[in-house]
């Protein structure tokens, strides 16, 4: 089976870095493949009167998202110019890479691990639950 399209999905901890490379040394294995790089930017669920206070916040959020994304592909070396920025939102990040997961069907995921262990990563490790929902094959970089 090729691995022409690949997710990595990103946050700014060192596992993310992680996978960020190995997605990258995978990627360029195969002059065809592609590589998607994607960040959620986590948003609380709030009632309209406390989402437009929260409206500058956001945007900076986004902000920092492009940022990050932005250095993630310019970490990826000589495949970046093969690589996308997604910028998504949502309550829950690990849903919304599964909803990614399921819409694009790619070949491969790469996600980093926090290294949680314990009750700790099962309740709240995103990798976790990527790993558990995708219907792609999932690398978990750590």
């Amino acid at each position: 089976m090729a691995i022409d399209n690949v997710l990595v999905a990103v946050d700014n901890s060192e596992g993310s870095r992680k996978a960020i490379d190995l997605a990258a040394s995978i990627v360029a294995l195969n002059p065809a493949a592609h590589a998607d790089v994607a960040y959620v930017v986590n948003i609380p669920l709030l009632s309209d009167s406390q989402m437009a206070n929260f409206k500058d916040i956001l945007d900076m959020m986004m902000e920092d998202g492009r940022q990050l994304l932005q250095e993630a592909i310019d970490g990826m070396g000589e495949v970046a110019d093969r690589a996308d920025a997604l910028l998504l939102t949502g309550v829950s990040p690990a849903n919304e890479l599964i909803k990614l997961i399921e819409q694009r069907g790619y070949d491969l995921v790469v996600i980093g691990s926090r290294g949680l262990s314990g009750v700790q990563e099962y309740l709240g490790s995103v990798s976790h639950k990527v790993l558990h929902g995708s219907t792609a094959p999932v690398l978990v970089a750590k």
